[in-house]
């Protein structure tokens, strides 16, 4: 069964939620089979069920466990433990396991935030586009990873360098590149290429997808192995 996950604005617009909707920043977990989206903010604790009533409770004083945190109310019950959690459906990896209880019903998922795929060394991307431009079908637009060592190219120079990987951050040292000029695209996907990849980018996977962005741009890579 396919993971539902409708967006939590559409929710609230939707007309299913009679009171005033969760504040801002809150906690989210998901799962499937059924699909289902949890909340918490510092108000209250929302259960979105697929395609059924949420069900909110007020939210009580976090009861701190081994590993994690504990939350009990009168109809949600949920045990949130710091391990990390991959869901089945889309491939996304978190911060956190996740079990629900809603009126005796269990639920398991994942929750918190995303987390990059451990073990990058060892896989080769393919640059499928760059700020949302496509590359080209022909030409060597790619990203690799080695222990340490990253190696890329935007359909001209080839560049390498080391890397450092903290969560769902990774840190490029600087990148090593040869000089050949060559005639847009290329030039234009290595230029903005490079230059996303020369400040600190955050990690976002999904399946064999990945995305590679910061405040400069968007690398969009798809894994070849």
């Amino acid at each position: 069964m396919k993971l539902w996950l409708a967006p939590l604005s559409a929710l609230l617009l939707s007309g299913c939620l009679t009171y005033p909707p969760p504040s801002s920043a809150p906690y989210r977990a998901v799962g499937q089979e059924p699909g289902w989206t949890l909340v918490i903010d510092e108000r209250d604790l929302t259960f979105i069920p697929a395609g059924g009533q949420p069900v909110r409770q007020p939210r009580p004083q976090a009861i701190i466990g081994i590993a994690g945190e504990i939350y009990q109310t009168p109809r949600i019950g949920v045990n949130i433990v710091h391990a990390q959690c991959t869901d089945v459906m889309s491939g996304q990896g978190y911060r956190d396991r996740v079990q629900v209880d809603i009126d005796g019903r269990r639920f398991n998922g994942c929750g918190g935030d995303p987390v990059a795929p451990s073990g990058l060394a060892g896989t080769n991307w393919r640059v499928e586009a760059v700020n949302g431009r496509v590359t080209p079908p022909q030409g060597q637009y790619y990203v690799q990873f080695e222990a340490n060592r990253i190696g890329a190219r935007f359909g001209c120079n080839g560049m390498g360098g080391s890397y450092s990987q903290n969560g769902n951050v990774l840190t490029v040292g600087p990148l090593a590149a040869t000089r050949m000029f060559c005639p847009d695209p290329a030039m234009s996907f290595e230029n903005q290429g490079g230059a996303i990849l020369a400040q600190p980018v955050t990690i976002t996977s999904s399946g064999d997808r990945m995305t590679l962005s910061n405040s400069v741009g968007r690398i969009d890579l798809r894994r070849t192995y």
